[in-house]
């Protein structure tokens, strides 16, 4: 049930992010370092660091930022 919400509320966070455009992510991923932290994800409007982290890591790869961000 948790992963039906969960997914539930990327898909909300994900249709918000495309119709907003988000940023690509070398744009967002500020200091080059291959990942996008909790800081430089809250520069980016709609996107649910919560639910974008999939392996809870506390930061997001270019395959997690991507999934988030995708236009459905």
């Amino acid at each position: 049930m948790n992963k039906l919400i969960g997914l539930a509320i990327l898909g909300v966070s994900t249709a918000a992010l495309a119709q907003s455009g988000a940023p690509p992510f070398e744009e967002v991923d500020s200091n080059g370092d291959g990942l996008i932290s909790q800081e430089e994800a809250s520069a980016v409007e709609g996107l649910d660091m919560a639910t974008a982290d999939t392996n809870q890591d506390g930061s997001l790869d270019r395959a997690e930022y991507e999934a988030a961000t995708a236009e459905e």
